[in-house]
């Protein structure tokens, strides 16, 4: 699913269209950045407050990191899509459970299976 940003259940709206703008960037972005962005297509402007306000949130949630520069922080997301945070969140609330129950459905369904092997061989490079 290239090119698709599923939203997660867990963000906003706000949170999912800042995201993006992180994403989009594929850079770490400064609030002023995101603010930008979002306010590129918007016919009333969001306030600097309200995207630090969420870009933080996000952070809480772990879907960005951030790190102290100057007087502010710069952001970046955690995963490439959200997908990605969604795996992340499923293997840091189950762990090994989960990466059980995985195999036993990679083993049910020979295509998955099939899928598994080529993306890890892929990745063995």
């Amino acid at each position: 699913m290239k090119g698709v940003r599923p939203s997660r259940k867990d963000f906003g709206p706000l949170e999912s269209e800042a995201m993006d703008a992180v994403w989009r960037a594929g850079r770490a972005v400064a609030v002023r950045d995101v603010v930008d962005a979002l306010n590129e297509s918007r016919s009333e402007a969001l306030a600097y407050t309200t995207v630090m306000t969420v870009m933080s949130r996000l952070a809480e949630k772990e879907a960005l990191s951030r790190r102290k520069v100057g007087r502010g922080y710069l952001y970046e997301a955690n995963a490439p899509d959200a997908a990605g945070i969604a795996v992340k969140d499923v293997l840091r609330a189950y762990g090994d459970v989960a990466v059980a129950h995985f195999v036993d459905e990679a083993r049910a369904d020979p295509s998955l299976r099939r899928r598994l092997r080529r993306l890890l061989d892929e990745a063995d490079g």
